[in-house]
């Protein structure tokens, strides 16, 4: 687990370019404090690496990596996890190797076979791919987009890095020029997913996509595989057969992602996905896994009871740390370092103590992230599916039958969703931290989220199965992502590796055929991970709620984070500058202090948007600026 930087210009490299490149590395030396490289071609190339060594603890692990002919230059961040199998293949192919790094695979992956080795890597990756030769700039990132890899762009220069604030602080990036689409999906969204950032001419690599990059050419971008693609009805596997292959393929992505010259620690919920991971970490280990877990002042939301029960029971080394609201308050700048891009999920908090609490004793854990989004765990797939029926009426009757329905009791009426005009607004909805009303009273010239962004575009009432699918890939797309960021941004912050084997490739194209009926019962969801984990501990011990880490943001923000809130937001003309109807949102933030509403998502997206500005918006300190 390293980070990446570089770039690549039109016109002639200047030894002021090679050090601002190195200036930049230093951005992310807690994603590699084991060790630090440089590369440039002395003409158009120079590229910054920092490394958390995982693999191969020797110096033959060293980036960049160049090959013996130096025709081919890699930086690379993550894990592949059938490395071994790739470099037998190659070497039958008479390719050599100096290390025993599943980088040397890769680099030579692509020496041999091009960009079609990419869709051959079964990890999670970001990587930067040089031909001196012919100047060319290969960037690429893992299907599901573990690993994050951003850009940004002009006729002259092309920087790309592990950070999105490496890219904004580049001497020749204007960071004024905000775009209002992005701003739009960021504050209903909380961050930014896909391809989309936050200013102009910076972007993203989208996940399974590669950006192939000439010196002063336009960039030309593709998809080199998808993370998913649902298989036909009757190419599915259904029943017991379904089951078991789920029990079969976590325990073999686990043991897959068990790979590692260190030791390999678990995080530990009180839920399902994550015992079931550290159930099979255990199982193949000969002494009691390192397991962390993180516990909160707030019952509703406090899963670490759980976790000790599944701790005992599994033989676990079971350490535990809790966070209240003093402590968020001392986390505050932690959380605005750690994210070096805006970023609105405030289960950041809870993500970065159990982080630190890791790291105190491993390099990397496993976790158990993608197990609601690939077997419908999600309560909102059940709540969507069983008021889909009322889209077949028009709005205006939608909208009738749930005003007639009021004095009826929840059950027995419509939900509100039904109102939106399509199934794709209700979703956006529910995934929204500011809305329609909110950004007519706070921000009304602010305009619209960006006319390309189609993830929540569903017009026409789907068949059961088309629905759920849909529900599927969309939060697949949407919603992992932010998770996956929380997660590697929090995670790195104290230079531990979180690696996810439910979003394992080979695991990935098996979630794929499995039907939707066999994981959803009475509207308990991802049945084949609770079957799965049920062979491993006793099926009691299973609770049925879903926690996770969180926090109670919404009582924070009225009591300990307060005056945060009211200097970054109320005192100033909060950024972007301009954007926001200063005595609008005063009022509309005392709706939340006065409990009068619960605006707690929508006003930690703001508040967290002032803390990244503050602290990552601006130049180069001048000890590293050298222009």
């Amino acid at each position: 687990m390293c980070g990446i930087v570089g770039m690549l210009l039109r016109d002639a490299l200047s030894p002021e370019d090679i050090a601002e490149v190195a200036a930049l590395s230093e951005l992310m030396q807690r994603r590699g404090p084991d060790d630090s490289g440089a590369w440039d071609d002395g003409e158009s190339c120079a590229l910054g690496f920092r490394r958390l060594s995982i693999i191969d603890l020797s110096q033959r692990g060293h980036q960049p990596m160049v090959t013996e002919d130096g025709q081919d230059v890699l930086v690379f961040n993550g894990e592949v996890y059938n490395f071994r199998e790739l470099r037998t293949e190659l070497i039958s192919l008479g390719r050599t190797f100096r290390s025993d790094s599943d980088t040397e695979v890769v680099l030579q992956s692509l020496a041999e076979w091009g960009t079609d080795a990419l869709p051959r890597f079964n990890g999670m990756f970001a990587l930067a791919w040089y031909r001196p030769a012919i100047k060319t700039l290969v960037l690429a990132r893992d299907p599901v987009g573990i690993k994050p890899l951003y850009w940004w762009r002009s006729a002259e220069a092309f920087v790309f890095g592990s950070q999105y604030d490496q890219v904004i602080r580049h001497s020749r990036c204007d960071r004024t020029r905000v775009d209002p689409g992005a701003l739009n999906m960021y504050l209903r969204l909380g961050y930014l997913p896909g391809r989309y950032a936050l200013l102009s001419d910076t972007g993203q690599v989208a996940p399974g996509h590669l950006l192939e990059i000439r010196p002063g050419a336009e960039p030309s971008v593709r998809r080199f595989r998808p993370a998913f693609t649902p298989v036909a009805g009757a190419d599915r596997l259904s029943g017991q057969a379904a089951l078991d292959a789920v029990a079969d393929g976590v325990a073999n992505a686990v043991q897959r992602q068990r790979v590692s010259d260190v030791e390999v620690g678990a995080f530990l919920s009180g839920g399902v996905d994550s015992p079931l991971v550290t159930s099979h970490l255990q199982a193949a280990a000969d002494h009691p896994v390192p397991a962390f877990t993180i516990g909160t002042d707030d019952p509703s939301s406090d899963e670490s009871e759980a976790a000790r029960v599944y701790a005992e029971i599994l033989g676990v080394d079971f350490n535990l740390r809790r966070i209240d609201g003093a402590t968020a308050v001392a986390l505050v700048d932690d959380v605005a370092a750690a994210n070096t891009e805006p970023f609105g999920d405030y289960s950041s908090f809870p993500t970065l103590l159990v982080s630190a609490l890791a790291a105190e004793s491993v390099k990397t854990v496993q976790s158990g992230d993608g197990g609601d989004e690939l077997f419908w765990g999600y309560p909102r797939f059940t709540k969507v599916a069983e008021a889909a029926k009322w889209f077949g009426l028009p709005k205006s009757l939608r909208v009738a039958a749930y005003g007639a329905t009021k004095a009826l009791p929840n059950p027995k009426r419509p939900p509100r969703g039904v109102m939106f005009p399509t199934l794709g607004d209700w979703y956006l909805d529910a995934h929204s931290g500011l809305r329609d009303a909110d950004f007519e009273r706070i921000a009304p010239d602010l305009g619209d989220l960006p006319a390309d962004f189609d993830l929540f575009s569903l017009s026409e009432k789907p068949s059961r199965d088309e629905l759920f699918q849909w529900m599927r890939s969309n939060e697949l797309a949407c919603h992992l992502p932010m998770v996956l960021q929380k997660v590697d941004r929090a995670a790195m912050f104290h230079s531990l590796e979180v690696r996810v084997p439910l979003l394992d490739l080979e695991l990935l194209d098996l979630a794929q055929r499995i039907d939707p009926t066999d994981c959803m019962r009475s509207g308990i969801g991802k049945l084949p991970l609770r079957n799965a984990l049920g062979q491993q501990v006793p099926p009691e011990s299973i609770p049925i709620p879903k926690k996770g880490f969180t926090v109670p943001m919404a009582q924070w923000l009225r009591t300990d984070l307060r005056g945060h809130v009211e200097e970054l937001l109320l005192e100033r003309d909060p950024f972007p500058n301009g954007f926001f109807d200063r005595e609008q949102l005063k009022l509309w933030c005392e709706d939340h202090f006065s409990g009068r509403l619960d605006r707690h998502r929508g006003l930690w997206n703001l508040l967290a948007l002032q803390l990244w500005a503050d602290r990552h918006a601006k130049p180069l300190p001048s000890s590293q600026s050298v222009l």
